[in-house]
């Protein structure tokens, strides 16, 4: 059993109970807009005066009051339940005129008084059923019913798991927390708080089968109590359909939803939007996938972790070029996650692209990288950009080092990379013989073992495999100044260590061209882009 929804361009589509419903998209997207215009078209005493409602939106926005008066007003249920969901007691008022104040969409709610209100009078109802119940059981002399589990009890069991340190006690119906063996009123909560009983009442007094709209359901939540919260309401309400407009991934990651309402766009009378089922897009992680979808820039994959060095400077550096960051792994990842989205027709209007490290490879493999979408940058990797000659440069006289510090830094790397020259070949050689040996097809032919082995003696025998290191060595031992050593020098350390050189303690350095980035002293940001922009593959605008 469904709950069918009338949405935009005529559409009809049912909600299954129980599953909630993410909806993603950029930032002005219309998701706001799009969630307004649900319930307009769906809820009967949304704006007009004398229809019986018979589906109950009921939609909680992400600009909301938080304010617990000192007292609640008790009214009956029926008062209670048409002022909360309605904005006002009388039977033919308007949910766009009373409860939205004719702003329904960017207007601030104001119905925390009227959620606890109803909460209360729904708790005095049950209670007032449950007695007489009890009454005529015992008056008939029959088995009297088990004692009942009110919404009272039971949002105050909610809470209090969640807040074992922090007692809510919702007794006189009234609202006051104990913490500490210090009893407090619910005024004094912190927005975190407040914002926990808020939802937790707007869930326990809903109608059955409604459908629940909440903007930015994670606002003011910690997040290592949210997904907990949700988690808890949803099993409670199995009847009714929960709808989360985010822009925190990992809440919708927690929600574990097979669809995703994608509003890709608003031009302010339609909407472009479309239901993505998540098992079709298997070659992308879910938070990946969210990702996209979330923004309208391009989107540009590179190497590494969130909140890296690395992840900052590819932000700087294509933050005024309309891209969007995402660090996704190791080099194959970025590779893999930029061929699959190519490959989704229904991402076709994204545009995605990739960075990787340069590495050992060659020129060949760099051109095929670049025609599936994914630059490689022009230094052996992401680290060696805090320390090309210009930066060095730029970085001695910021620092306000004595002079030759920034060629005593080229001349460690110079060092270094003596020391370390052996070896890299070995690793280059090595790469190189993989990456032939990848080259190999056989998998349109059926050959014999002895003639598989004949095509491997062919195009690897003891001559052409010295070729491959002769031509590593001789890349290697070619390579003198330090823009050259830096585009096949593989040391990640390299920019840790740099920072002796400039009489600085430890690893700071990459943080002090970072820092210096953040506070922008005399367009610094701009000159350290434009040096770093010769090393960073331009990218399609």
């Amino acid at each position: 059993m469904g709950i069918k929804v009338k949405f935009p361009n005529n559409e009809e589509i049912t909600f299954e109970q129980g599953k909630p419903i993410v909806v993603l998209g950029a930032n002005g997207a219309g998701k706001t807009r799009f969630s307004t215009k649900i319930e307009e078209l769906n809820d009967e005493k949304y704006n007009t005066w004398n229809q019986e409602q018979s589906l109950l939106i009921h939609r909680i926005s992400a600009q909301k009051s938080l304010t617990i008066n000192e007292s609640i007003s008790i009214f009956d249920l029926d008062s209670a339940t048409k002022s909360l969901f309605i904005g006002h007691p009388d039977m033919y008022a308007s949910k766009v005129n009373y409860r939205f104040g004719r702003n329904p969409v960017t207007g601030l709610l104001d119905d925390y008084e009227k959620a606890l209100s109803l909460l209360f009078a729904e708790n005095n109802s049950q209670l007032q059923n449950a007695h007489e119940a009890d009454t005529i059981a015992f008056k008939a002399g029959s088995e009297r019913p088990a004692p009942i589990t009110t919404v009272v009890e039971s949002a105050t069991k909610i809470w209090n798991e969640l807040l074992p340190h922090r007692k809510l006690d919702l007794s006189g119906n009234g609202v006051h927390v104990e913490h500490g063996g210090v009893r407090y009123h619910g005024k004094e909560m912190s927005d975190g708080e407040r914002v926990m009983l808020y939802m937790i009442c707007q869930v326990l007094v809903l109608k059955p089968n409604s459908i629940l709209i909440v903007d930015e359901p994670e606002l003011h939540i910690h997040k290592a109590i949210v997904d907990k919260l949700w988690d808890k309401l949803e099993e409670l309400r199995q009847d009714c359909v929960f709808v989360y407009i985010t822009h925190d991934l990992n809440f919708a990651l927690s929600r574990n939803t097979e669809n995703v309402l994608w509003i890709k766009s608003y031009n302010g009378t339609t909407w472009e939007y479309e239901f993505l089922n998540i098992a079709d897009f298997s070659d992308l992680p879910n938070d990946l996938l969210y990702e996209v979808i979330g923004t309208r820039q391009k989107i540009l994959f590179v190497e590494g972790e969130k909140n890296s060095y690395d992840h900052f400077l590819y932000q700087e550096v294509f933050r005024d070029k309309g891209y969007h960051v995402i660090p996704c792994g190791g080099c194959q990842d970025v590779v893999k996650f930029v061929k699959s989205k190519r490959a989704y027709e229904k991402l076709n209007a994204i545009d995605v692209y990739g960075i990787v490290d340069r590495d050992f490879r060659t020129e060949a493999e760099i051109t095929a990288l670049q025609e599936d979408g994914v630059f490689c940058l022009d230094v052996a990797e992401v680290e060696n950009l805090f320390v090309v000659p210009e930066l060095l440069d730029l970085m001695a006289e910021q620092l306000g080092c004595a002079e030759g510090a920034a060629q005593s830094a080229k001349d460690f790397i110079q060092t270094l990379f003596t020391q370390n020259k052996a070896n890299q070949i070995g690793e280059a050689f090595i790469k190189e013989v993989n990456h032939q040996l990848t080259l190999k097809n056989f998998s349109d032919k059926q050959l014999t073992p002895s003639e598989v082995k004949g095509c491997l003696d062919a195009d690897f025998s003891e001559v052409k495999i010295a070729v491959f290191y002769a031509e590593k060595q001789q890349q290697f031992d070619s390579a003198h100044t330090t823009k050259e050593i830096l585009q096949i020098f593989n040391f990640k350390d390299l920019s840790k260590k740099i920072g002796s050189r400039f009489g600085l303690h430890g690893n700071d350095y990459p943080q002090r061209v970072i820092n210096l980035m953040k506070r922008n002293p005399n367009n610094v940001r701009e000159q350290i882009i434009t040096i770093l922009s010769e090393y960073i593959p331009e990218l399609p605008q």
